[in-house]
């Protein structure tokens, strides 16, 4: 719809994208303040063992068509990933904003599987990223370019049940380090007292913290009371506003709550596409023992 200038828009359900932090991080590494993206960190633990390890789950843990896999990398990496992508939409630059969006090039992943189901239930990779101008054009396209690192790790071997009472919650840790300073995030899904959102730059008081969006961690919104979690509620005010032929738009701004007319799009095509086309060369460097280059991946616009 962007590229059309169609009336729709396309929202997908990261629940976590749409949450205060995230928005916020989005704000800070759009801005520059952290300057240049170079090193990313990112680690998700799932108590979801009972998932990936039950033969009777086959939605989850078998392959079908041209799938080289199937279980905790397309189940759960798919999460953290989108933040990645949905915050480093815009990955600021030398010198402020609009550096582009942080395009995954070539990925090596190794994994280990379920012994019951074959899933695969633990996975570490690196992904070397370049950046897409604004304009929808390469800004980095060789690989000595590849100058941003990502190492991605997850597992759902974590004991516990993330359904359960009392629950137990995943643990997210997600560090994004650029040449002026970084934005850290992390803690226990389960527990908003676990972390918080901080950010630290080179020039202020030598590396001191501060809180963007005060104490508290919060990832996935999955509680059953309530008004429904954020994503939802922007889904139906898409919903309310195409049906009542508004036109104020969609906005991508991190200063967007529940009570603005514009609807925050969290995550949308560009981010679900990177997201698939990333983790689908995740199964292809495990299965070959190589690196391997994301397919495709330079020519999606933002």
């Amino acid at each position: 719809y962007k590229q059309t200038g169609a009336s729709g828009m396309f929202l997908i359900n990261h629940s976590a994208n749409y949450r205060k932090q995230a928005r916020k991080a989005r704000e800070l590494v759009s801005s520059g303040v952290i300057g240049k993206i170079r090193h990313i960190s990112a680690y998700f633990a799932s108590p979801l063992l009972w998932i990936f390890d039950d033969v009777a789950n086959r939605g989850w843990n078998e392959p079908t068509g041209n799938m080289m896999g199937n279980g905790f990398a397309w189940g759960q990496s798919s999460h953290l990933l989108g933040w990645i992508f949905h915050v480093c939409s815009d990955s600021g630059g030398d010198s402020g904003g609009g550096g582009g969006g942080l395009v995954p090039r070539r990925v090596f992943c190794a994994m280990n599987r379920s012994a019951k189901t074959g899933a695969d239930v633990s996975h570490a990779a690196t992904i070397l990223c370049s950046t897409k101008g604004g304009d929808g054009s390469s800004s980095t396209t060789t690989a000595t370019d590849e100058d941003i690192v990502m190492a991605l790790t997850g597992t759902t071997l974590l004991p516990g049940n993330a359904h359960s009472e009392p629950q137990v919650g995943k643990q997210v840790e997600i560090r994004i380090f650029g040449e002026k300073g970084c934005v850290l995030y992390g803690g226990d899904d389960s527990c908003v007292d676990s972390g918080s959102l901080e950010l630290r730059l080179h020039d202020k008081n030598d590396g001191a913290i501060d809180y963007p969006c005060g104490k508290g961690f919060e990832f996935e919104n999955v509680a059953p009371d309530g008004n429904g979690p954020e994503s939802l509620r922007q889904f139906i005010k898409a919903c309310w506003k195409s049906s009542s032929s508004s036109s104020s738009g969609a906005s991508s701004s991190s200063d967007v709550n529940d009570d603005d007319d514009d609807i925050y799009v969290g995550a949308d095509e560009a981010i679900g596409f990177l997201t698939v086309q990333t983790i689908e060369a995740m199964y292809r460097s495990h299965k070959t023992r190589k690196f391997v280059e994301v397919e495709h991946a330079s020519s999606f616009s933002f």
